[in-house]
């Protein structure tokens, strides 16, 4: 048992990256629970990293230098890691075992659990490909929450649509908080910070 849970957020490059303080603000209400946050380069363009670092105990992308821990000490760090949002493309890196980027390689990289959050336009998640690459993934022991099916912003289209996208906030820390409870020693929140 443990005094506190480690918890490594992946953030790849959805345009529900934007919404990402929010899930890290519920995630770190969670008693006795560090987040980090790893994110691609692209997300990090879409939110800037400085944002990410203010609402979670430290926060790594592409390019950090001397910031960057490396893949294998985050990978190590982790007692669970969760991909939020996790796009097509990061779904097929993993499914497929390639190590692009700093995300990726930690996945790989990471012994335990991984939950992924998918988030895309629905004719992207329709596509067989990436049903494919769901499919794997499950098969190799990663769990991928179903999208959430809601009305919301689509870039591309500059309109609002329906399409697969992230469980709320508070769906969220609740799945995780499932996850941490049983990890967790009887030691007061004030202690474990």
């Amino acid at each position: 048992m443990k005094s506190h849970f480690n918890l490594l957020v992946g953030a790849s490059g959805a345009a529900n990256v934007i919404n990402l303080p929010g899930y890290l603000i519920a995630l770190r209400r969670l008693p006795r629970v560090r987040v980090h946050v790893v994110m691609t380069g692209t997300a990090a363009r879409l939110l800037p990293i400085e944002t990410v670092r203010l609402v979670s105990d430290a926060a790594y992308g592409e390019g950090d230098g001397n910031l960057d821990p490396g893949h294998a000490r985050l990978a190590a760090w982790a007692d669970r890691f969760i991909v939020l949002p996790a796009t097509a493309h990061t779904l097929a890196q993993v499914a497929h075992g390639l190590a692009g980027n700093l995300l990726t390689a930690t996945l790989l990289a990471h012994e335990g659990a991984a939950i992924f959050f998918p988030s895309m336009n629905a004719a992207m998640w329709r596509k067989p490909s990436v049903q494919r690459n769901v499919a794997r993934l499950r098969a190799d022991g990663y769990h991928v929450a179903d999208p959430v099916m809601a009305p919301a912003w689509e870039i591309a289209s500059e309109a609002v649509r329906t399409g697969p996208g992230l469980p709320s906030p508070a769906q969220v820390a609740g799945i995780v908080e499932e996850i941490i409870t049983p990890h967790l020693t009887a030691v007061p929140d004030e202690e474990a910070r």
